[in-house]
């Protein structure tokens, strides 16, 4: 069986929101050197929007590098636990929308777009509500990795479709890489524990149709090259 090539590029999402903080700082910058060229103290005040753009970018920026080097790390240990029938992509940004789409995997068994967690705590969950369970008792999380790996997944097959893949379904997952998940059997996608625990999943799952390494090619392609088109 032909190997396929299995890693994408690394992330740089996180380089486009420093960028971008750094055009938002210098203009505050810049609006700071005129105001004081004018001697205008409410001048100064123009300033403030632009600073708290490039701090808004800074944040974001850092986030966009944490969540980036944690897709890294769980599509490097999938990649190797899988084997180079399985194609990994990381941060697939759906044509079209917002937002990235962690961790893809591409296989004989089918297509899981995987959600991820990597903080090493205990989590539950009630239908699409998580909370993390702490000393101090539950801290309920803003956003709900089932109901994001859910909507990724319908993202991920609306572009498969594009690529002349009508009929390809998308599998959800949730990953928690090193913590627990003891109280989650009432999340709407399923939720693993581990990286080896998922990829055994992967692994063990019946195909709905047999799928040969060119139509898992031709899958990844078209996620990858807009005009790529079913074989």
């Amino acid at each position: 069986m032909a190997i396929l090539a299995s890693r994408a590029t690394r992330p740089v999402r996180w380089r486009r929101h420093l960028r971008a903080a750094c055009f938002w700082l210098a203009l505050a910058l810049g609006t700071s050197a005129m105001a004081k060229e004018l001697a205008e103290q409410l001048a100064y005040l123009l300033a403030l929007p632009p600073l708290a753009l490039a701090i808004r970018e800074c944040i974001r920026a850092m986030g966009a590098r944490e969540s980036g080097r944690l897709a890294e790390r769980v599509a490097d240990k999938l990649t190797n636990a899988l084997g180079p029938e399985y194609v990994v992509l990381t941060e697939y940004a759906p044509r079209g929308g917002t937002g990235v789409v962690p961790v893809i995997v591409v296989g004989p068994s089918g297509i899981s777009a995987i959600e991820t967690l990597g903080d090493g705590a205990a989590y539950g969950c009630y239908s699409d509500g998580w909370h993390r369970i702490e000393a101090q008792g539950l801290h309920h999380l803003p956003d709900s990795p089932s109901r994001r790996a859910r909507e990724n997944a319908a993202r991920v097959r609306s572009d498969i479709s594009g690529g002349g893949h009508i009929r390809t379904i998308v599998d959800a997952y949730v990953l928690i890489e090193r913590g627990t998940g003891a109280d989650c059997a009432s999340s709407t996608v399923p939720v693993v524990c581990g990286i080896e625990a998922l990829a055994e999943r992967l692994r063990s799952r019946t195909p709905r149709s047999q799928v040969s390494p060119r139509q898992v090619q031709a899958v990844t392609d078209a996620l990858t090259r807009p005009l790529a088109v079913a074989v």
